[in-house]
């Protein structure tokens, strides 16, 4: 049998069959560009994901920092029954406050630890709806009066301390804390100045204290961005029961 010799045609043919190493090293690169495209893609979304979350948290301690503090100075110099009580029987004070005094503060000398504090008294009746700083309700029998004491932490946190007892923390992430008090200083029924509270200690105007300025910094990180601007957030509340 005499076997025909193989066509050029043929031999190309079987020579060009399967792949070749150019083609597999073609195919990696573009694999490995569309791989580097979907981690880049995930990348960004995680970080995206992550200043969302951050900026929620930041957005929610803001939130819980202006209620304590705004809370807490409208119920300053609350007293119940006052056809029996008196502000000053009501409201014996201590840790710095004076019998029948409303609101009181320190200035402080910077930010963190060395933020000003701000200290409001009132009193509850037993099962009353108001709250002191950390959001207890007077549960006893009898009447309680509360001195609330708010401040910043070396730890940079909002803290409260009731009663002259240990401070218990708040809100994170607050990096200063300062207050201005709206004084009627010359008694003609309005607010004159929004003074420190060491002005209004000089001046012995504390009964005269109808406004209270609080200005909260917040640390803020997002991200990969570091040494961002601390965050200010201002409220303007009115002391509801001072006279």
């Amino acid at each position: 049998m005499i076997r025909k010799p193989m066509t050029t045609r043929t031999r190309r043919t079987h020579r060009q069959a399967g792949t070749g190493l150019v083609e597999i090293l073609i195919a990696m690169v573009i694999s490995l560009f569309l791989l580097s495209g979907v981690v880049v893609m995930f990348v960004n979304m995680q970080k995206t994901f992550t200043g969302q979350d951050q900026l929620a948290q930041l957005q929610d301690n803001e939130r819980l920092a202006l209620t304590i503090a705004t809370n807490t100075v409208q119920s300053a110099g609350y007293f119940p029954n006052p056809l029996v009580n008196t502000a000053v029987t009501a409201l014996p004070g201590g840790s710095g406050v004076a019998a029948g005094q409303a609101v009181f503060g320190t200035s402080g000398t910077g930010g963190g630890s060395n933020s000003d504090t701000l200290t409001t008294q009132f009193a509850a009746a037993s099962g009353d709806s108001v709250t002191n700083c950390l959001g207890q309700t007077n549960t006893t029998s009898g009447q309680v009066a509360y001195i609330n004491t708010l401040s910043v932490s070396a730890n940079n946190e909002l803290q409260c301390s009731v009663n002259g007892q240990a401070a218990v923390p708040l809100v994170s992430g607050v990096s200063a804390f300062s207050v201005l008090y709206g004084t009627d200083t010359n008694n003609d029924g309005n607010n004159d100045a929004y003074l420190t509270a060491a002005q209004v200690s000089a001046g012995n105007l504390w009964s005269a204290v109808h406004t209270v300025k609080v200005v909260l910094k917040f640390a803020t990180q997002f991200g990969s961005e570091t040494g961002l601007a601390p965050k200010p957030w201002t409220q303007t509340i009115s002391v509801k029961n001072q006279p």
